[in-house]
């Protein structure tokens, strides 16, 4: 009562007793600053650790490696159950292997079309329409009745793969700013090898209780968490290109390039699908072994990646080509000395070091031939790695019909080879324009 009859008064005491509770007002503020209420305290914390973890999980090299990772455990599975597939429908293993070329098909279809394509979504549009594909491919490859619907299913999920393999590497190169590139271009391949190591583990123990599990617990959950972290990245702009929706394909050097890596694609492709069934029929080792194996394989393909980082930086045509040529001397051996189970899976992780640093070089020549638009010329590198596998499958189920495995070794060893030679006159007529510049 008497503050109120001061504040009415209007005199000194009212003055003073409003400056106390003003001063006592902006103490309360400060100690609450310094020591805010628990309520207070947990509400700021919550709302800051979720914003930590969103930036965290929008971050470009988890959310590409997470695409990656779903491209390759669409890939991976049927390597291990390839034989069980082929008993299962009363198809020869040769012709089960052939799965991989109607996938590969879809896929190469698919990036042709996004590398010929005038107007394109967004990035992360495009890369969420794929891993939502491949989870739909993985679960009705899993309830397949019949050999033709496990096929449609195997196009499905190729075109899901052509998706996120084609737009996961240029995205590499257009999310981060220059100095990351090479940091989430490896951290983005990085994934292809990672979902070897994680998935034919988990593939191994799941075939135990039937081929079609394995499906939903390798793929399909990749595919829903590649989907559920590229929702947490921000949207991007729709692209339009300027000038011919094809001009790529009319320059020698970008031509050439997706050439070789069309055969050195198919070469390693063909590898990735029979070394299962090589390890099974050569040794008969057991699916879970056959698939341990190869995930320990597939490790070897990490140090490759991150290792080639700064030579990635400075590639060059003639690094390519060989790396291509040492595949193709390594896969010749493979074919020919098999002495035992550790022998051949000594020789595929040399195989898969190589590849992941071939991996790294390839992606950063393709950007470079092409900066203006590196989607269209990733997509180009993605229709020959999946027409490779079109390919791979193919020559390599008639070379192992033909002759077994020392067929198939000779036949991806010419393949290598010659995409070792397509991609080595880049490298000499590229020197002609240094030494005539040095020269003025």
């Amino acid at each position: 009562m008497a503050a109120g009859l001061l504040r009415r008064a209007g005199g000194p005491d009212a003055q003073r007793l409003r400056a106390a509770r003003i001063a006592a007002k902006s103490a309360r503020t400060r100690v609450q600053r310094v020591y805010p209420t628990p309520t207070g305290c947990w509400a700021e914390w919550c709302v800051l650790a979720a914003m930590a973890m969103r930036r965290s999980l929008s971050h470009p090299s988890l959310v590409l490696f997470a695409c990656l990772f779903a491209s390759q455990a669409g890939l991976l599975v049927l390597s291990p159950i390839l034989v069980d597939v082929a008993h299962e429908f009363g198809v020869s293993t040769a012709t089960a292997g052939q799965l991989r070329s109607i996938s590969g098909a879809t896929g190469g279809l698919t990036a042709l079309v996004l590398a010929t394509a005038a107007r394109r979504p967004g990035l992360r549009e495009l890369l969420s329409l794929g891993a939502a594909l491949v989870a739909l491919g993985s679960g009705l490859s899993a309830a397949a009745p019949s050999f033709t619907v496990l096929a449609a299913a195997q196009a499905v999920l190729g075109v899901g793969i052509g998706l996120l393999v084609a737009v996961g590497i240029a995205a590499a190169g257009e999310w981060p700013t220059p100095s990351r590139r090479p940091h989430v271009l490896a951290w983005a391949i990085a994934g292809m090898p990672a979902a070897w190591i994680v998935g034919m583990p988990v593939v191994g123990a799941v075939a135990n209780y039937g081929w079609r599990a394995a499906w939903l617990a390798v793929p399909a959950v990749a595919g829903l968490i590649a989907l559920a972290l590229l929702r947490s990245r921000p949207g991007d702009a729709p692209s339009r290109r300027s000038g011919g929706a094809v001009a790529l394909w009319r320059r020698p050097d970008v031509a050439r390039f997706a050439g070789g890596e069309l055969l050195a694609n198919a070469a390693w492709a063909s590898v990735l699908t029979y070394s299962g069934a090589l390890l099974l029929e050569s040794y008969s080792t057991s699916p879970a072994v056959v698939a341990l194996g190869l995930g320990l394989v597939a490790a070897a393909m990490l140090p490759g990646t991150f290792t080639a980082r700064r030579r990635a930086a400075h590639a060059t045509s003639g690094l390519l080509a060989g790396l291509t040529a040492f595949q193709g001397a390594a896969v010749l051996a493979l074919g020919a000395v098999r002495p035992g189970v550790g022998v051949t899976l000594a020789l595929l992780a040399v195989m898969a070091f190589v590849n992941g640093r071939r991996s790294m070089v390839a992606s950063a020549l393709g950007m470079d031939a092409a900066p203006e638009d590196r989607v269209a010329v990733m997509s180009m590198r993605a229709a020959a790695n999946q027409f490779g596998y079109l390919l791979g499958a193919g020559v390599g189920g008639l070379a192992l019909a033909a002759g077994g495995f020392e067929a198939l070794g000779v036949t991806l060893s010419a393949m290598f080879v010659t995409a070792a030679l397509i991609h080595l006159p880049a490298r000499v007529r590229a020197r002609t324009p240094v030494a005539q510049q040095a020269t003025a």
